[in-house]
């Protein structure tokens, strides 16, 4: 589906349209303005959303950081960034961690959050395979639980994101399961809140699996909670810990 290139990293060109993906690999790149930017107007809850300076400062990281590689990739139609995905690949439990991936409004329906998807999972089967695994183990993402996410941001959300339900259908449709433990997102910042209307979902890319450890679970957001929080990360790590308990933790189904 994709014609590979390089132009200030690895580019790839939908051949049905003009949108091309970016990986982005250089903090001063400017198309992270523009992705933070997207991120900012697409969700209403600021504690949802990680600025520029962090994304700046997570690139960075990447050339001394070994407990998880960082990515941003973004897609860019006549200079704009109209998709992304921010998402993380964690050695310690070979595992995707997810941050976002958004597909805006306009530029829906042509298939370029499938293409975000299958590029993401690409990058992470690589570093997998680099760490001498087959391919990676699958992929975590955080949504919204609708029956508990806040009405306001939910409202807000309706013009410039997918309405819950639709998004859980579109997660379901790509092998997604909530893992079943409850789950808070600690802040993602200095000044932003803990949020506690998220689901932790999670991708086995092995299809008949329908429970995962509690300690790759662990294993994975360990380094994306320190590198959000790093004073306060283990207080919140030790509560999922005593959630989850130990031995495996049921994958359920979205719907």
């Amino acid at each position: 589906m994709f014609r590979q290139e390089q132009a200030h990293g690895h580019v790839a060109k939908l051949q049905r349209s003009d949108v091309e993906l970016i990986e982005v690999e250089r903090a001063e790149d400017p198309l992270l303005v523009d992705v933070a930017e997207l991120l900012a107007h697409t969700f209403s809850d600021p504690n949802t959303v990680l600025g520029l300076d962090r994304l700046r400062e997570f690139v960075s990281a990447n050339e001394s950081n070994t407990e998880r590689s960082f990515h941003v990739l973004g897609a860019r139609e006549d200079n704009h960034v109209v998709g992304l995905s921010v998402f993380s690949y964690v050695p310690a439990s070979n595992c995707g961690f997810s941050e976002y991936i958004v597909v805006a409004r306009g530029t829906r329906g042509v298939g370029l959050g499938r293409a975000l998807f299958d590029r993401r999972k690409a990058i992470l089967d690589q570093h997998a395979r680099r760490a001498g695994h087959e391919r990676c183990r699958g992929l975590f993402i955080e949504t919204d639980n609708p029956s508990r996410a806040h009405p306001e941001h939910q409202t807000a959300e309706l013009e410039t994101a997918m309405d819950p339900m639709e998004r859980l259908r579109v997660f379901q449709h790509l092998g997604f399961w909530r893992v079943d433990v409850p789950y808070v997102q600690p802040p993602l910042a200095a000044g932003k809140q803990p949020v506690d209307y998220l689901d932790l979902l999670f991708a086995p890319w092995d299809d008949d699996v329908r429970q995962i450890s509690a300690r790759v679970v662990l294993d994975t957001v360990r380094p994306i909670w320190a590198s959000w929080t790093p004073s306060e990360y283990e207080e919140h790590l030790a509560r999922l810990a005593r959630r989850l308990g130990v031995g495996s933790v049921a994958l359920l189904p979205l719907l």
